[in-house]
C-alpha cells in the first residue's frame, strides 16, 4: 500500500516498555512524513502537522473506557474513510475491536501482540473459562487481521499454529534502544534488581524465596523491587513475615533508571511468562549480569539460550537461587557473557527495527 497516515489505536497509555516503544515508532513514523493520529488515554508526544493524539477519558469501570475509546476509534475512521487506501489502523495492543472496525470499513488493519498468547490461560492467571473465551475470540478475529506483528520468534510460531493464513504473521524485535551504552562492568552495590509490574506473571515469589535461600551464604546483599502492581503487597507481607526491611526494598517507577541499574549487580527476570522482556535488553544495555526463566518466549531469545546470561527453570526458586549462587561464585565468567550479550543488542535499536515496522505496513 501507498501508505501515508498509521492510526495507531492503544486505549490505555500506561508506564512501561510497550508505551515507550509505541512512541519510539511514532517518532519515527514522523521523521519519515507519515502522519500519524493516535487513540489512546495518554500520549507524551506534542501535536504538530504530522501528528495529532485523541484522548480516551479513563472512567472508573474498564468497560466504560473500552466503549468510549471505541466511539473515538469509529470516528476517526470515518473521518479517514475516503483515505482508507493508504491509511492503516495499527492496534498497539492486539486489540480485536480495531480488528472489527477497521475491516468493517475497509482499512488494512495491523495488530501488534506483545505477549505469549497462551501464557493466561496456561498458568490461570484469570478464571480458566474467562481466560479461554479471551483467547479463542481473539484467535477467531485475528485471522481477519493483515497482518500480525509478534515481539519475537517463538510467539510468532505459537501464532501460526492458530492463523490460516500463515504469512500475515511475521516477527520484529522492539524498536526499544536509542544507541547502544559505553560497556561499564563496574557496580556500586551489592544489589539484585527486578524492574517491572508486581503481578502474577512476573514470578515475583520465586525471586523472593530463592533471595531468602542467597541471604545465607551473601548476606550482604540487596534485593530491590522497582515498579508498581497488585503483587506489591505480596512482596511487603514477605518482608515483614522474614523480617527482611534491611535486604529487601521497594521503589516506585522512575523516568530515568540508569543509576538504579549502574548500582546493582545482577539482573533477575523470573516471569511465568513472557512477550519479550524490555527490562532485560536494558539491563544488558548497561552491563548488568542477567538471569532469566526458561518461560515462554522472549528472555530465552534476549539471552541465547545462555550465551548471554543465565537461564533456570520456571517457576522453581531452587533452580534461581543456585544461578545467583553461581553467578556470584564466578562474576568473571559471568563477564564475558554479558559482553556477548552486548554484540546482540543491535537487534533492538530504534531505526533498525521502525524501519521493518514500515516496510511491513507498506507490503500489506
Amino acid at each position: 500500500m501507498n501508505l501515508k497516515k498509521i492510526i495507531f489505536y492503544h486505549p490505555s497509555f500506561e508506564k512501561g516498555g510497550v508505551e515507550k516503544i509505541l512512541v519510539n515508532l511514532i517518532e519515527y513514523s514522523i521523521k519519515q512524513k507519515i502522519k500519524v493520529q493516535l487513540i489512546s488515554s495518554n500520549s507524551k508526544l506534542k501535536k504538530n502537522k504530522y501528528f495529532e493524539t485523541f484522548k480516551v477519558k479513563k472512567f472508573d469501570g474498564r468497560l466504560k473506557t473500552t466503549i468510549f475509546s471505541i466511539f473515538i476509534l469509529i470516528k476517526i475512521l470515518i473521518k479517514n474513510f475516503r483515505n482508507r487506501k493508504a491509511t492503516c489502523l495499527l492496534s498497539f495492543q492486539s486489540n480485536s475491536v480495531a480488528i472489527c472496525f477497521g475491516k468493517f470499513l475497509g482499512f488494512k488493519v495491523a495488530i501488534r501482540n506483545s505477549e505469549y498468547p497462551l501464557g493466561s490461560l496456561n498458568n490461570n492467571d484469570d478464571n480458566i473459562l474467562k481466560s479461554f473465551l479471551i483467547f479463542a475470540q481473539k484467535i477467531i478475529v485475528y485471522n481477519f487481521a493483515n497482518l500480525i506483528i509478534s515481539n519475537s520468534i517463538g510467539s510468532k510460531n505459537t501464532i501460526k499454529n492458530f492463523i490460516i493464513q500463515k504469512h500475515k504473521v511475521i516477527h520484529i524485535y522492539n524498536p526499544y534502544l536509542k544507541k547502544i551504552n559505553k560497556k561499564n562492568y563496574k557496580y556500586k552495590k551489592d544489589v539484585v534488581l527486578f524492574v517491572g509490574r508486581f503481578t502474577k506473571q512476573k514470578g515475583i515469589i520465586y525471586l523472593l524465596k530463592a533471595f531468602s535461600l542467597f541471604l545465607n551464604k551473601f548476606s550482604q546483599f540487596q534485593l530491590w523491587f522497582v515498579g508498581s502492581g497488585p503483587d506489591e503487597k505480596l512482596i511487603k507481607e514477605y518482608i515483614k513475615q522474614n523480617n527482611l526491611n534491611k535486604n529487601i526494598k521497594i521503589l516506585p517507577w522512575q523516568k530515568n533508571l540508569n543509576l538504579i541499574y549502574k548500582t546493582s549487580k545482577i539482573f533477575v527476570l523470573p516471569s511465568i511468562y513472557e512477550g519479550l522482556g524490555n527490562v532485560l535488553i536494558e539491563a544488558l544495555n548497561h552491563s548488568r549480569a542477567c538471569i532469566a526463566s526458561d518461560c515462554e518466549h522472549g528472555p530465552s531469545e534476549i539471552l541465547m539460550n545462555g550465551k548471554n546470561g543465565y537461564i533456570f527453570k520456571s517457576k522453581n526458586f531452587k533452580s534461581l537461587y543456585k544461578k545467583l549462587i553461581f553467578v556470584q561464585k564466578n562474576f568473571k565468567l559471568a563477564k564475558k557473557k554479558i559482553i556477548n550479550g552486548r554484540k546482540n543488542l543491535n537487534r533492538f535499536l530504534i531505526l533498525e527495527q521502525s524501519e521493518k515496522y514500515l516496510n511491513a505496513l507498506r507490503k500489506i
